[in-house]
C-alpha cells in the first residue's frame, strides 16, 4: 500500500467506466490509499452507500464527493462558461444539492440532445438513444456521445474529413496549428475532443448546459453540505478566467482550494510546459492564502488510473492531502471509510 491519493475519479454514475466498486477495487490493487467519487453532478445512491459501507474496514479508504458543473462568477459577466468545482466529504442526503443533482441531469440530457442536432448537421449518423444506451440511460456525458459515435464506422470516415480541414487551415493559422498539434499529440482518443467536443473546437458540435449554478452559488452547496469546495484543472478555464481573477476570488475565500494535481494527458504535448507553469502558479497562490492545494487522477477508466500510478512523479504529489483537508475542521469523517 502506498500513500498515493486520487480525491478525482469518475465512475458509471456519470461518465465514468467503472462501477464505485470496480474503482475502488482497482484503486486497492494499484495501492492507492484514499479513493473520492466525484460524479458530475450526483452523489451516490442509497444502494451504492450501502454498498461502499460494506468495503468500510477495506486498507484503502473512500471519500464521498461530487464535481459540480458552474457557471464562471458573476463578476465576468457577460462571459459565460462551464468551470467544474470540486467537493469532498459531502453529505449526499443534502436535501439541496440533491435537488441541484435533478436539475443538472435534466440540463445534462437537454444538452445530449442539441449536441446530437449539431453532430447530425457536421454529418454524423448518430440518435439520442445511441447516447442513452452507451450511458445506461443515466447520466449522459460527453464520453457517452464518443461511444455514440463509434458504434457506426461510417462515422470514421466523418472525422477524418473534419481532421483533414483541420489540418488544412493549420497550415496558414498558428492558433489553429497549436490546437492541432496538440491533439495529435494527444492521439486519437482526443480526436473528438478537439474537433467538435469542446467549446474551442474546430468545428462546432459542441452545447453548453442550460442549468448551471454559479461558482458562489455552487461553492455554498459543497460547504453547506458539509464539504470543501476546490476548483477542478484550472486549464479548461484558463481562457475565460486569468490567473489575476482567480487569485481575487483565493483572496475573498470564495473557494477552499484549488486542484494543483491535473492534467497528466497534457504531458508530453506543446502543452506540457505550459502546464508545469500554470501548476506552480497554483501551488504558490494556495500557499499564500493558506487554502487547500489538492488533486488526483480524474479517472474515467482502467487505464487513466494505471497510468495516473504509473506516473509516480506526479502521483505522489497527492500524498498527504486528505490529512490537510481534515485539519481544516470543516469536513466530517462521517461521509468517508477514514
Amino acid at each position: 500500500m502506498t500513500s498515493i491519493e486520487s480525491l478525482h475519479t469518475h465512475t458509471t454514475l456519470s461518465d465514468g467506466k467503472l462501477s464505485h466498486r470496480e474503482m475502488f477495487e482497482l484503486a486497492q490493487t494499484l495501492g492507492i490509499s484514499i479513493v473520492a467519487f466525484t460524479d458530475h453532478d450526483s452523489v451516490p445512491t442509497d444502494t451504492i452507500i450501502s454498498e461502499l459501507e460494506t468495503l468500510r474496514e477495506e486498507k484503502t479508504k473512500w471519500v464521498i464527493g461530487i464535481e459540480i458543473t458552474a457557471n464562471l462568477p458573476t463578476e465576468l459577466y457577460p462571459e459565460t462558461g462551464a468551470m467544474h468545482i470540486i467537493g469532498l466529504f459531502v453529505n449526499p442526503k443534502n436535501k439541496k444539492l440533491l435537488a441541484h443533482c435533478r436539475l443538472a441531469q435534466d440540463a445534462r440530457r437537454k444538452r445530449m440532445r442539441k449536441i446530437v442536432d449539431n453532430l447530425q448537421n457536421l454529418g454524423f449518423k448518430i440518435t439520442e438513444t445511441d447516447c442513452l444506451e452507451m450511458s445506461g440511460g443515466e447520466s449522459v456525458g460527453r464520453p457517452h456521445i464518443v461511444q455514440a459515435i463509434k458504434k457506426y464506422p461510417e462515422n470514421n470516415v466523418v472525422i477524418e474529413k473534419i481532421r483533414i480541414e483541420m489540418a488544412t487551415e493549420a497550415s496558414t493559422n498558428p492558433a489553429i496549428q497549436e490546437q492541432y498539434t496538440r491533439m495529435m499529440q494527444k492521439g486519437e482518443n482526443n480526436y473528438p475532443y478537439a474537433l467538435f467536443l469542446t467549446p474551442n473546437a474546430f468545428r462546432n458540435g459542441y452545447a453548453e448546459h442550460e442549468y448551471m449554478p454559479d461558482l458562489d452559488e455552487s461553492v455554498k452547496l459543497i460547504r453547506e453540505s458539509g464539504g470543501v469546495a476546490i476548483l477542478a484543472h484550472y486549464f479548461t478555464v484558463q481562457q475565460k478566467m486569468p490567473l489575476h481573477v482567480l487569485e481575487r476570488l483565493l483572496y475573498e475565500k470564495r473557494l477552499d482550494g484549488v486542484e494543483v494535481v491535473y492534467g497528466i494527458r497534457e504531458y508530453g504535448t506543446i502543452g506540457e510546459a505550459e502546464m508545469n507553469t500554470e501548476r506552480d502558479a497554483l501551488r504558490n497562490m494556495a500557499k499564500k492564502y493558506e487554502l487547500l492545494a489538492l488533486g488526483g487522477s480524474d479517472a474515467h477508466t482502467v487505464e487513466d488510473l494505471e497510468r495516473y500510478v504509473a506516473n509516480d512523479w506526479f502521483s505522489k504529489e497527492t500524498i498527504g492531502f486528505t490529512e490537510k483537508i481534515l485539519a481544516t475542521g470543516k469536513v466530517s469523517k462521517q461521509f468517508s471509510s477514514l
